[in-house]
């Protein structure tokens, strides 16, 4: 039989009767009352900061100083003709005096007391502004422009609010996600599962209302929400976070049809979503009774919750009413369905208890045993010691889903707290570890796991990052899974950058469950600069710092100097500047490398600032410092800077450069410093050198993004050296030189091919050309193919030649010839080929086979010119006479002007073949052609020797002729 929990006779039914038919006209009512308080109520309000509002003119720029006396966050937005400035917290601005400030033409309130201030600066339009935090001041600057700011009255008169608006719609009870997504839509047949992790042992409560699974945790300071595993993870709906004191509390829109289940306690929970119904045997509620002195009896409830931990309260944003919560140490600890009592509602739980209480004197215990429910004058239950369950019907549920949902979404961007971890800083830090370390040794399981979560947070939080990995490391053997939980994976990950493993500590940092929050990316963007990805580094580098303004010392200073290097390698002097001036007051508490690391970034800053005297001035104090590191970082600097200025010579900034090189050994800065040297020496013209340095370098740190930059500078300077004609400008011995110990540099193709040829043409003219036949050689056997490998062929048989290889030579002319077989075309290279085989045929002395090779070939000057050389040189002087003859046609001397030494030399050669050939008549008629215009040269005389009429003497005077013959080379 069913057992109704009710009052005891006829008037408790009505009375629960009227309850029903008006609840909702209370919720109402109630609801009404909380927006007319919150609105404003009846014009009370509380005291409020007051924060001032100050500027004045500076070289370049106007600011504008926003002096909070505490933190707060803040945004600045262009819009046109005005800066639009918001806080994040209510206060009161002072506005001082702000006249004739030059690119600020006033300033205006733009909200009313009681509201988060937010202020119109208006400035010219194309004014360019920057802006950031220093402790409490947000500082706003205007540079000068062109234009003129419109001047306006500063006032703090306030715009009026616009009014609010509550809208409830009747025609639906479907509860709407706000990505859209239906909770009331039909569940996936696939599981999912929400999980909940903390490093810290935590109590949890789970439970549903009004379309809504709620999540409860005990622990005000977890700052990791549930997470939605499954296969339809990315199509969920997320978490809300609602407000409410002594925990966190999350719900998300319940989906139809779906049923819950924890597992799990302690660090790790889970709650199982399924469509599938499973069976979990809950707790039992049970009535107690008490006899008072006048006989009456006083009913309570009492739940055997063995491991209950926490009481909360929570009030429930949709309808506006107060939840009571009973957080539990385990899943096992479930009080399964709902249960519907006059004086309360308890919620279908499958962790921990939630009630909805319908009496202002609901009193909940926590007992050794259990939980207890009760009021003063004793609950209106049935005296049945086992309470059937009710199941709420659908009407119920729909009552209840009256209200629309509002999202409202907390930031969820922080993840660490090293303030709280720290625990008292270094001087409490060995104690802290050894009662730590005490504690964990006499406990077990979840408890044992929480200590050392404890133990690697305080670690961490004292930049002991090393320390803190080995603690990991034993909790995760303790708890296995506990590794996979976002808070200890952001705690590995921070631990291992402060220790100094980059590559692991942002494969860590990488992880998805990471990417919701903002803060991982100052230990992201810290973990890129350490492995040198500036690039990367400067992307994910947040661009507000007021989280980190907040840090202990002991992480702000390490992390703030890697991300101030990270602005000030992409040029953002505005950050750097604001992130030095974040730590300038702490100065004098950092450590000596801290401090060295501060001034040559301030360096650095001041030099991208334009101004070098003031770098030179922080980098030479850091010369003769004890600080290895950035004495050999300045040095480097100073170096460049001066060398840019022409301050020193390229000679004496490669003798700073070589002391370097061993002033600091194993980073990137050793790169860096090879990296300058070798650009020096080439600057220098010393390419044998500096390439020999540039290799050093890249072999230092051969995976890193500096020196991939140093192989492509190495490699631009190795091509240019061989296509733009510096190569002319390098001895032959060097050239050969670079080529033979860079050969690995030639680029593939036609460009590597054009390389090889360059070098060979440098070597033919130091005559150096056996080396230019070997490289050609190398080029036509092994490279090349068709008409490419012909024309080198060519070119290798006209060196050979000159080198009086005529063997080779026509070696060479064979596989050039070979290469042109089948090929159409290239009539000019085929015509080439044959005049260089008549050309050695004729180095052999066949001097017939080589003047009929030559015929067919179309008569140019050039074949002429062969031609009579080598007629010439085989003493076929007939033939050679005809050649003479024809080069004199090309020539088109004429007898009213002199002639030039290669037509006098023409003639004369003419007049020899003709003289030695026996053709006295054409010598005749030479003799008389050209004897006026001979007679004005050096060769005179022996012309007129060797064109004279046959006299006695003829045998000397061919001796003489003979010694002629030599001196003749086309």
């Amino acid at each position: 039989m069913r057992h109704f929990l009710s009052f005891d006779g006829g008037y408790g039914k009505i009375f629960t009767m009227v309850i029903s038919l008006f609840k909702p006209l209370f919720y109402f009512i109630f609801i009404a009352f909380m927006m007319f308080v919150s609105w404003g109520g009846f014009g009370v309000t509380n005291a409020q900061e007051v924060f001032d509002v100050r500027a004045g003119n500076h070289n370049g720029y106007s600011r504008l100083v926003f002096d909070w006396k505490s933190s707060t966050g803040y945004d600045v937005k262009k819009d046109n003709d005005a800066l639009i400035v918001s806080f994040d917290k209510v206060a009161q601005p002072n506005i001082g005096a702000i006249n004739n400030i030059k690119n600020i033409g006033g300033v205006k309130l733009l909200t009313s007391s009681g509201q988060v201030p937010e202020f119109s600066i208006s400035v010219a339009p194309e004014s360019k502004f920057r802006h950031f935090k220093i402790g409490n001041r947000v500082i706003v600057d205007v540079y000068d422009s062109n234009g003129t700011p419109t001047p306006i009255v500063s006032t703090i008169t306030p715009t009026q609010p616009q009014a609010r608006s509550v809208e409830k719609t009747e025609q639906s009870n479907e509860v709407t996600a706000s990505n859209g997504i239906s909770a009331q839509g039909e569940f996936s047949r696939n599981p999912h599962v929400i999980t909940i992790s903390s490093t810290k042992n935590v109590g949890l409560a789970v439970f549903e209302r009004a379309g809504f699974l709620w999540v409860v945790q005990d622990n005000p300071d977890t700052k990791i929400p549930p997470t939605i595993s499954g296969a339809e993870k990315n199509d969920a709906v997320k978490f809300e976070e609602i407000e409410m004191v002594g925990g966190k509390a999350y719900r998300m829109p319940k989906p139809r049809g779906a049923s819950f289940y924890g597992e799990g306690g302690g660090l790790l929970w889970r709650v199982l979503i399924t469509p599938i119904p499973r069976s979990k045997k809950p707790v039992k509620m049970e009535t107690r009774e008490d006899k008072t002195a006048k006989s009456v009896v006083e009913r309570s409830l009492y739940f055997p919750l063995d491991n209950a931990r926490k009481i909360l309260t929570l009030t429930d944003p949709l309808i506006g009413d107060e939840i009571k919560i009973v957080t539990v140490e385990d899943a096992a600890q479930t009080i399964g369905p709902a249960r519907q009592l006059v004086e309360m509602k308890i919620l279908p739980s499958p962790i921990g208890l939630a009630v909805v209480p319908y009496i202002d004197d609901l009193n909940i215990k926590l007992l050794s045993d259990g939980v207890s429910l009760s009021n003063a004058q004793g609950l209106a239950v049935s005296s049945v010691s086992d309470t059937a369950s009710y199941t709420l019907k659908d009407d119920l549920e729909k009552e209840e889903e009256f209200f629309d949902v509002t999202e409202n979404p907390r930031d969820m961007s922080r993840i660490y707290n090293f303030n709280r971890w720290e625990m008292g800083g270094l001087r409490a830090l060995d104690e802290n570890r050894r009662i730590l370390m005490v504690g964990a040794a006499n406990k077990k399981g979840s408890s044992r796991v929480e200590d050392l979560m404890t133990m690697a947070k305080l670690n961490l939080a004292n930049d002991r990052g090393a320390e803190a990995l080995g603690v990991l490391r034993v909790a995760e053997q303790e708890l296995p899974g506990i590794e996979k939980t976002p808070e200890f994976l952001s705690i590995r990950g921070a631990s291992m950058v402060l220790a100094g493993k980059f590559d692991e500590g942002l494969e860590v940092l990488s992880a998805p469950s990471l990417e919701r929050y903002d803060e991982i990316n100052y230990w992201r963007a810290a973990a890129l600069a350490g492995v040198e990805d500036w690039q990367q580094a400067d992307k994910v580098m947040p661009t507000k710092f007021q989280t980190l303004e907040e840090y202990p010392k002991h992480i702000k200073h390490p992390l703030t100097l890697a991300l101030t290097e990270v602005a000030l390698r992409a040029g953002n002097i505005y950050i750097a500047e604001q992130l030095l001036s974040s730590i300038q007051d702490n100065y004098a508490q950092m450590s000596a490398a801290r401090q060295s690391a501060w001034k040559y970034l301030q360096g650095e800053m001041e030099r991208q600032s334009g101004n070098p005297e003031q770098a030179l001035k922080n980098w030479e104090l850091l010369l003769t410092g004890k600080d290895d590191y950035h004495r050999a970082k300045a040095g480097l600097s100073v170096t460049r800077m001066q060398l840019e200025r022409q301050k020193i010579t390229p000679s004496k900034a490669i003798d700073r450069l070589e002391g370097l090189r061993y002033a600091w050994r194993g980073d990137e800065l050793e790169t860096v410093i090879n990296y300058r040297l070798g650009q020096v020496y080439i600057q220098n013209e010393d390419y044998l050198k500096g390439l020999a340095v540039l290799r050093n370098a890249v072999g230092l740190s051969p995976d890193s993004k500096i020196s991939q930059e140093v192989a492509d500078f190495m490699t631009s300077t190795f091509r240019r050296l061989f296509t733009d004609g510096t190569l002319d400008l390098v001895s032959p011995l060097d050239a050969i030189s670079i080529y033979d110990e860079f050969k690995e540099l030639t680029p593939a193709g036609d460009e590597g091919n054009a390389f090889v040829q360059n070098l060979a043409e440098r070597l033919v003219r130091a005559e150096l050309l056996g080396r230019a036949s070997a490289l050609l050689e190398d080029q036509m056997k092994f490279r090349l193919k068709g008409v490419p490998q012909a024309k080198v062929g060519v070119r290798l048989a006209a060196i050979r030649l000159l080198d009086n290889q005529a063997d080779e030579a026509l070696t060479a002319l064979g596989v050039a010839s070979k290469a042109l077989r089948g090929v159409g075309g290239e009539t000019a290279l085929k015509n080439e080929i044959k005049m260089l085989r008549a050309r050695a045929s004729s180095k052999m002395g066949e001097a017939n086979k080589a003047l009929r090779l030559l015929q067919g070939l179309p008569s140019t000057e050039k074949l002429t010119k062969l031609r009579a050389d080598i007629a010439w040189n085989g003493g076929l002087w007939g033939d050679a006479a005809k050649a003479f003859k024809n080069l004199i046609a090309y020539e088109a001397i004429s007898k009213t002007r002199p002639m030039n030494e290669y037509q006098e030399n023409l003639v004369l050669n003419y007049s020899i073949a003709l003289n030695l050939s026996g053709d006295r008549s054409s010598l005749a008629k030479l003799r008389s052609r050209y004897g006026d215009l001979m007679n004005q040269s050096e060769k005179a005389r022996i012309f007129d020797l060797v064109t004279r009429p046959r006299q006695l003497g003829l045998v000397e005077d061919r001796e003489s002729i003979m010694s002629l013959i030599s001196e003749v080379n086309l």
